[in-house]
């Protein structure tokens, strides 16, 4: 299913998002590499999750996987975080806007009874690619299965249950 849903994303707009991710890398080039990552990312969303970088560090630490994090690590993150700001407000924009265009445009296959799931779900993929479109860095994008289990694993942790 998620093969099907990245055709159709892909054909209903995926490839404009894609080029306008591509454009941005290239004009913001400092940050070519996670910004193309997104670009990939909105072509073929199906099958994979953004998950935040803290998220990700926390789970590690709650499974034993403990990433190394020191004053450089928080440096970055600082850094990170002034240019989603710079970003947000310049080419961020723009690509929330298109987001909400496609997802519009992803509405088209619900003129069939049997498009309407498939509709709903680039719909509602794309109305999530918003706010990563607006702060695109500290974002990872793992499988879903994987982001499933972050999610859980932090509420595990969050909860005392393990």
């Amino acid at each position: 299913m998620a093969f099907i849903g990245n055709i159709l994303w892909f054909i209903f707009g995926g490839w404009l998002l894609f080029i306008f991710y591509t454009l941005a890398a290239i004009i913001f080039f400092p940050i070519f590499i996670p910004i193309f990552r997104l670009a990939r990312y909105s072509a073929w969303p199906f099958g994979r999750s953004v998950v935040s970088q803290s998220d990700l560090e926390a789970y590690r630490a709650a499974t034993g996987r403990d990433a190394p994090t020191g004053d450089l690590q928080s440096a970055l993150r600082v850094t990170s975080g002034l240019i989603n700001i710079v970003w947000m407000f310049t080419a961020g924009f723009v690509l929330a806007v298109m987001h909400i265009l496609c997802a519009l445009a992803n509405l088209v296959p619900a003129i069939s009874i049997i498009g309407i799931p498939v509709a709903i779900a680039n719909f509602i993929g794309n109305l999530k690619m918003v706010p990563v479109a607006l702060m695109p860095l500290n974002k990872v994008i793992v499988p879903s299965g994987l982001a499933e289990d972050i999610r859980v694993g932090l509420a595990r942790k969050d909860l005392n249950l393990n």
